[in-house]
C-alpha cells in the first residue's frame, strides 16, 4: 500500500510541477468566429433582403423559412442550398466576402407564382467605406 501511495504522490507531485507550465501555454491563433445572420424565407421574399458586409467579412447565415421549403442560391459561388419547410429546422450557409460589389442571391426552389420575385443581395464595401456610414 504504501508503494501505490508513494507512486500516486510522486504522479501528483510531477503533475502540479507541470500545471502552471501547461496552463501558459500559448494556443494556436484562431479564426474569429464568422458574424452570425438570421435571414427568413417566405413567399415570396427573403428579410432580410440586404446584407452588409465588408471586403475579407466572414459571415454565416442562418437560414429559415416561414412557409414552405425554399432554395437559397448565391449567383457567382457554388452555394445553392435548400431551405426546410417550417417546423423542420434551419441550415446555415457560410459566405466570405473576397471583393467588393453587390451579390444577388435568390431562391433556387420553385415555390409558387412570385418566386421570381424572390431574391436579395449582399453588399461588399471596403472596410473604410463602412466606417463612414
Amino acid at each position: 500500500m504504501s508503494v501505490t501511495f508513494a507512486a500516486a504522490w510522486l504522479a501528483a507531485a510531477i503533475i502540479s510541477h507541470h500545471a502552471p507550465a501547461l496552463s501558459a501555454r500559448p494556443r494556436a491563433a484562431q479564426a474569429a468566429a464568422p458574424r452570425s445572420i438570421s435571414i427568413e424565407a417566405e413567399r415570396f421574399s427573403f428579410t432580410p433582403s440586404r446584407i452588409r458586409v465588408t471586403v475579407g467579412e466572414e459571415i454565416a447565415l442562418r437560414l429559415r423559412s416561414a412557409d414552405t421549403a425554399h432554395g437559397f442560391k448565391i449567383e457567382g459561388t457554388d452555394i445553392n442550398a435548400e431551405i426546410p419547410k417550417r417546423g423542420k429546422g434551419e441550415i446555415v450557409v457560410r459566405y466570405k466576402a473576397d471583393a467588393v460589389g453587390r451579390y444577388r442571391f435568390a431562391c433556387s426552389r420553385m415555390c409558387g407564382a412570385g418566386h421570381d420575385f424572390m431574391q436579395g443581395e449582399i453588399v461588399v464595401s471596403a472596410a473604410n467605406e463602412a466606417k463612414e456610414r
